[in-house]
């Protein structure tokens, strides 16, 4: 046998036993102390379990094959280490994985958003004839609301891009600004019956006062969400005759803090610990909250309603998890009763399920919610 054919077949043996030992690992059959020790991954999803039984006729091979398949993979020795691997050679030499972009100072962004959401929107957007069908939709909602005596108080978040120039990676997909969507943003703020929040602007004056977006996450931070509130709040009192309504102070404190977009973004530097604000609560809850199945009623939460401490009329609120934080910064305390609509379902189906319970709505839909906006033109 010449000696490149044996160089071949020593590298095939080689790649062969390297192969193998993902698997001897899986099995315990490598001792703990060589194994290399992570934080487990945060991946945000169940992960499969291994077969413990054959499902179905004998013949189906196939089925219990992908059952074996998704549970070993998912519990595959050295799996932390070699996904920690991969990202940290994304990292190092091209600033992008396949689910995320690494940006300066820690920041990460979700390929999703980037590359797929906020163009979806642009593009969409882009067409004049559509940017008037969703502009006429929020006119027609807010008319159908006001039928039944309830304001509409709009508000719509826009992505942490715009706020990040200077951290972005160059190659991150830009929106051309002004963009499709701040165009509509504006005409929507110049709308007296759209009561518009102009969360814009508040972020733009938060800038160097606090961080408004979570680095390793797409949502703002919940003092952002915690502002935003508080001029919804106060809006509201304004159209009720009455003085600014917030109560609740912004204290904050530092904690680690794991994002959304890091699950996609483990890296092997595993001693690192991302600080992130996180408010300090200094009051007490006026509300009990029971929980509903938002499948069946279309409801979230409903609170019970507490009178004579001077809090404003009943209100509901349709909106996504950045609405979220603005619950965790106290929104609810501030009225006699609070509804949380299910955010799942598209915002025309509110008008019915707040027929009787709320004076206000406050609507919140984010800048890359493509499918919201293509509905209210349906």
């Amino acid at each position: 046998m010449s000696l490149s054919r044996i160089s071949r077949a020593a590298f095939v043996l080689l790649i062969f036993a390297i192969s193998l030992v993902p698997a001897i690992v899986t099995f315990g059959a490598v001792p703990d102390q060589y194994i290399p020790v992570y934080p487990e991954l945060i991946e945000m999803r169940p992960l499969a379990q291994l077969p413990t039984h054959w499902e179905g006729r004998w013949f189906n091979f196939d089925k219990n094959y992908r059952n074996f398949e998704k549970g070993f993979s998912d519990h595959l020795g050295l799996r932390n280490l070699m996904v920690r691997t991969k990202n940290e050679i994304d990292f190092r030499l091209f600033d992008s994985s396949r689910r995320v972009y690494f940006g300066k100072k820690g920041e990460l962004y979700g390929r999703s958003i980037s590359d797929i959401e906020l163009p979806a929107v642009e593009g969409f957007l882009a067409n004049p004839v559509a940017a008037e069908a969703v502009y006429q939709g929020m006119t027609k909602l807010s008319a159908r609301l006001k039928a039944q005596g309830v304001t509409m108080v709009l508000m719509t978040p826009v992505s942490k891009q715009y706020f990040t120039q200077d951290r972005i990676p160059f190659f991150l997909p830009r929106v051309e600004q002004p963009s499709n969507f701040m165009k509509l943003y504006r005409r929507l703020e110049g709308t007296p019956d759209f009561n518009f929040v102009d969360v814009y602007g508040i972020l733009t004056a938060s800038q160097g006062k606090f961080p408004i977006f979570y680095r390793q996450d797409f949502h703002w931070t919940d003092l952002t969400a915690m502002q935003v509130a508080a001029e919804a709040t106060n809006r509201i009192a304004r159209m009720e005759n009455l003085p600014p309504a917030w109560r609740h102070e912004m204290t904050h404190h530092d904690e680690p803090f794991v994002g959304s977009e890091a699950r996609f973004a483990a890296r092997l530097d595993a001693d690192e610990v991302v600080l992130e604000p996180k408010l300090t609560k200094t009051w007490q809850d006026v509300h009990r909250i029971t929980e509903m199945d938002a499948g069946k009623t279309g409801i979230e939460f409903v609170t019970d309603k507490v009178t004579g401490r001077g809090l404003l009329p009943p209100t509901c609120m349709y909106g996504n998890s950045f609405s979220d934080g603005m619950l965790r910064a106290g929104l609810t305390d501030h009225f006699e009763q609070f509804t949380k609509l299910n955010r799942a379902l598209p915002p025309q189906d509110a008008p019915a399920l707040i027929r009787g319970r709320c004076k206000y709505l406050i609507v919140q839909v984010l800048d890359n919610s493509a499918g919201i906006w293509l509905s209210l033109t349906q």
